[in-house]
Formats: C-alpha cells, sequence, structure tokens
C-alpha cells in the first residue's frame, strides 16, 4: 500500500509539470537527474526556476514508466521508449536515456521535435526551508541543508522541494476526478475511533510518535497505548488523498478531508485536516452527524430563524477555530431546506453533511472536486440562478469582494470569518482590501450586510456536552453609519440597545440557557466578559 501511495506522488509531480508545460504551450518536458527540469517551445530550452528532482526520484519515475520491466536494469547508451497517459487523458512520447549520473526523461507530445540531446543553461534553484516548502531565488543560492534520516516523515517534510511545490503555483492543480467517497478502512484506529465515539469527543487528534488524544468537553485526554506511526496514518487515507489534497500538503503544509469510516460496523463521517509538524504528520479529526442538524437540535435561539429568511444581503458567522460556526450554518440551510422553495449552492471545504432535498433544491460543491477556490464558485454562482449561496470560509480578499458582490446582486450569502465579535469581524473584512479601496468597502458592506453572529461553545451540566451561546448584531440604522463612517469599535453598544430589531447580546443568550438547565450559574459567570450585566440578566427574565 506505501509503494502505491509514493507511486501516486510520483506521478502527480509528473502529472503538475505536464500541466505546467501545457499552460506554457511548450511541446517538451526533460526530466535530469542532476540538474533543474526544463521545457521546450519550439527548439528554445526554458529551464524551470527550481532544484534538481535528484537520481533516487527519477530513478522512482522512470520505474513507474517501466512497468513490469522495472526490475531489469538500465544500460548505459541503450534508451528505452515507452508512452504515458497523464490523468488529464493526454498521452505522451517518453524517452528514458540511461546515463552514469543517473536516467534523463523527455517526455514529449506526438509530432514533436526530438530534444534529448540539448541541454540548457541551468537556473537558479530556490532554497529550501527546514519544513521543505521553497522560498525566493537568491543570487548566490546556498547549498540545501543536510536531512534528516526518517523512515516514517514523508519526502514533503524531509526533502528538497518538489516540482510541484516549485512551479505550479501560478497553474491550480487539476480538480480531483468526480467519484463516490470511498469507505475507508480504520485498521489500527478503529480502537482509538471506537473509544472517541463512546466518550463522546469532539475532536481525535493523532500525530507520529505519539499517543492518540480526544478533546473532551473541551478539555484535551490522552489515550495510553502503542502510539501512532506515520505509516498507519498514510495508509489510512491513501484512498482519499486525490490530486488536489496532495498539492494542498505540499504547497500550504496541511490539506482538509472529508473521511467516512466504518467503526463498529456502522458508518461514521469525519472533518479531517492532514497537516505536517515537526515530528512529521499529523491529523485533527472531528466527527460529524449523520444528518444534517436543526436549529432547535443544537439549542440555537429561535431569533436565528429569521436570518434564514432573508430576501438578499451578507450573513456572516464569527468566532474561534471549533467554536461550530459551521454546524450552525448547516442548521440554518437545513431549515431553509424544510421550510421554503429555494435553490441553495453550497461551496465547502470539505463536505460534511449531505442534504437531502426537501423543499429547497441543494446543489453542494467541494473544493478540488467540484470547483477550484471559494471565489472561483462564488463567480460561477452568480450563473447558476441561486436564491442562497453558503460559503464554507471567508480566507482572502478575492472571496470576500465576490461574496460583497453576490450580496449586492440580490443573493442572501451566509459564511464564517474567524473574529472574536462582531466590531473585530467588520474591521477585518475591510482590512483585507487596500487602503484606497477601503472607504468603498465600508459603504459597500454597511448596505450589504444583515447580520453578524458570534458564537462560542460552553460546557454544559452534561459534560461531555457543549452547548452554543451566541451574539446577535442585526445591521439597522444606527449600526449602518457606524460602519459606513469607520466607528466599527462602537457597533457593539447597539447590541444592548437593539433588542427590539431582534438583536441578542452574549449574556441573554447564556443566561437562557442557565435557565433551561443547560448551563450552571459558576459556568455562565466565569464566561462572561461582564461578570455585573450577567448577573443582572440571571436575576431577571428575558
Amino acid at each position: 500500500m506505501l509503494g502505491a501511495f509514493t507511486s501516486n506522488v510520483t506521478m502527480a509531480l509528473v502529472d503538475s509539470l505536464l500541466n505546467l508545460m501545457s499552460a506554457q504551450g511548450a511541446d517538451v518536458l526533460v526530466i535530469p537527474s542532476t540538474e533543474p527540469p526544463w521545457l521546450d517551445k519550439r527548439g528554445e530550452p526554458r529551464p524551470l526556476s527550481m532544484p534538481a528532482l535528484g537520481r533516487d526520484m527519477v530513478e522512482t519515475i522512470a520505474n513507474d514508466l517501466r512497468g513490469a520491466a522495472a526490475d531489469e536494469p538500465l544500460v548505459p547508451g541503450q534508451n528505452i521508449e515507452t508512452e504515458y497517459r497523464a490523468d488529464d487523458g493526454e498521452r505522451y512520447d517518453v524517452v528514458i536515456e540511461p546515463r552514469p549520473d543517473g536516467p534523463r526523461l523527455t517526455f514529449r507530445r506526438p509530432g514533436a521535435t526530438d530534444v534529448t540531446s540539448s541541454t540548457p543553461q541551468p537556473a537558479a534553484a530556490p532554497t529550501a526551508t527546514a519544513t521543505g516548502l521553497p522560498t525566493a531565488p537568491q543570487a548566490t543560492a546556498p547549498p540545501p541543508p543536510p536531512q534528516p534520516d526518517s523512515t516514517s516523515t514523508p519526502a514533503a517534510a524531509n526533502e528538497a522541494p518538489t516540482p510541484s511545490q516549485a512551479v505550479t503555483s501560478s497553474v491550480p492543480p487539476p480538480l480531483d476526478a468526480l467519484r463516490e467517497e470511498p469507505w475507508l478502512e480504520p485498521g489500527s484506529l478503529e480502537s482509538v475511533l471506537a473509544y472517541a465515539q463512546q466518550e463522546r469527543a469532539s475532536d481525535i487528534l493523532l500525530s507520529h510518535g505519539g499517543n492518540p488524544r480526544l478533546r473532551v468537553g473541551g478539555e484535551i485526554t490522552e489515550i495510553q497505548g502503542p502510539a501512532i506511526d506515520e505509516a498507519v496514518l498514510r495508509t489510512f487515507l491513501a484512498p482519499v488523498l486525490g490530486v488536489r489534497a496532495r498539492h494542498d500538503l505540499q504547497h500550504t503544509g496541511s490539506a482538509d478531508l472529508a473521511l467516512r469510516v466504518q467503526v463498529g460496523g456502522r458508518p461514521q463521517r469525519y472533518r479531517a485536516n492532514l497537516f505536517l509538524q515537526h515530528g512529521g504528520l499529523a491529523l485533527a479529526i472531528r466527527p460529524v452527524r449523520a444528518d444534517p442538524p436543526t436549529l432547535d437540535v443544537l439549542n440555537l435561539p429561535e431569533e436565528l430563524t429569521s436570518l434564514a429568511t432573508l430576501p438578499s444581503g451578507l450573513v456572516l458567522m464569527t468566532g474561534a477555530a471549533g467554536s461550530g460556526k459551521s454546524t450552525t450554518l448547516v442548521a440554518l440551510i437545513e431549515h431553509i431546506n424544510r421550510s421554503a422553495p429555494r435553490h441553495v449552492i453550497t461551496l465547502e471545504d470539505p463536505i460534511e453533511y449531505e442534504y437531502r432535498h426537501r423543499r429547497a433544491l441543494i446543489h453542494q460543491r467541494q473544493l478540488g472536486v467540484h470547483v477550484s477556490s471559494f471565489s472561483a464558485g462564488l463567480r460561477a454562482a452568480l450563473r447558476e440562478s441561486p436564491d442562497v449561496i453558503l460559503v464554507g470560509e471567508i480566507r482572502d480578499q478575492e472571496t470576500m469582494a465576490a461574496a460583497l458582490t453576490a450580496a449586492e446582486t440580490g443573493h442572501l450569502v451566509l459564511s464564517t470569518l474567524h473574529s472574536a465579535d462582531a466590531a473585530m469581524a467588520v474591521d477585518r473584512v475591510i482590512d483585507s482590501f487596500p487602503e484606497h479601496q477601503q472607504s468603498q468597502v465600508r459603504s459597500q458592506l454597511a448596505g450589504v450586510l444583515r447580520a453578524i453572529v458570534t458564537q462560542r461553545l460552553l460546557p454544559s451540566r452534561t459534560l461531555p456536552q457543549r452547548v452554543p451561546a451566541i451574539e446577535l448584531l442585526r445591521v439597522n440604522v444606527a449600526v449602518a453609519a457606524k460602519i459606513r463612517e469607520g466607528r466599527g469599535h462602537q457597533i457593539l453598544s447597539e447590541i444592548q440597545k437593539g433588542r427590539a430589531d431582534g438583536m441578542l447580546s452574549f449574556e441573554m443568550t447564556v443566561a437562557r440557557l442557565v435557565r433551561s438547565g443547560l448551563l450552571s450559574q459558576q459556568q455562565a459567570m466565569a464566561h462572561s466578559p461582564n461578570p455585573a450585566l450577567m448577573a443582572e440578566h440571571l436575576r431577571t427574565r428575558g
């Protein structure tokens, strides 16, 4: 299984270089062992700004190309001709040229000129950081630092940058092929996953060389037993590591995944993040429910239902990582699904819950499978006749600009944003744009923003459950004026005055949780940013 995993990765690197060759209109790709790869466009060699792949990797690629003949040694002077079909279906003629310093591979479109005797001038190679990710080329690049020996840490963590890391940043990776999500075999992880279910853990943390850890009721606990080995993680995840996930792992050091696993004979879905860290690979897993939850199941206030009925505008769900923002948006979409004949398009990374069509028509699109990015999905959605667009997360200026445009053109846009409160969310939106655009963005945001929900998870009376406490800011005339005039730091004061407009303060929703028996008074006071106001709400009903 690990051999197949390595083969898939090396050939994915070849595919990424061939994609680059197509993007630049070149006819030939040459991969030497001791020099950087280079392209040939109408007889003009073009070296790539990246380090050589190295003899071992090029030999691995050559053996993959040779197939059953890989056991036979390469003989200098005896070239081998074969062909390769890339992941996009394109066919290439390949020449494997054995040389004393290692094989040289030439990929040529059928009919292109033979350039196996040509050699371009080498380009300056980018240096490698300690994590193996490339930095900008330098005029006098020092040799890469020696890498530690390891039998478990992946090449992306310990070796010099791979081709896809160094040269494909301007060319988006191809989308993964459409397929049904595979069911993963848990193997030696089954006991860990089963125990996590029994303890109702919200997160499972696995890292090479350490014991599994669970987050139960917000607290981290360690499971005693055999340490996790990276080979176990790689074998477990191999069926779901498509082109996009490998690209993200190699370029950014992490990849989001959706997992389906049979645990104890029963299906279980997980949201996962695979990432590189100092000791090797690590995996954070979060169990998700089989069916989309409803607002009442999540113990969320009924005032949130009004957000699902908005005809247009922007609604932001904010809070820290792990505060349940995405799950609350899922509940809002499910409320729309059960109550209104609307067309909903979701852009998710990854898809966690699968909706059944009820009154609404819901089309779910996953990054890397159905769409290349949130911003690209938003632009495409405007031509797909939606009423509601869910954006899993606003991560950059391009996505924010597309979301504002979609909200301006009569769509309801729901999304998440990492911020501690509504005022910080407004500042983060505006600060993501260049200074000369910020005045215009303030006016645009004031016109389309309908609400900001800030959420926190608090430990309930019945551990390990946690309950959400929210703060709801509705954008009325006063709030819009403060946003437009750059007085975002004053909008929190409007929440206390805006009960008639449907606003909810954090203290108000926490007091409701106490009265319903889900939260203790001690926890309410401990987590309140304003204990005096919290005490007042606990004494009154509202």
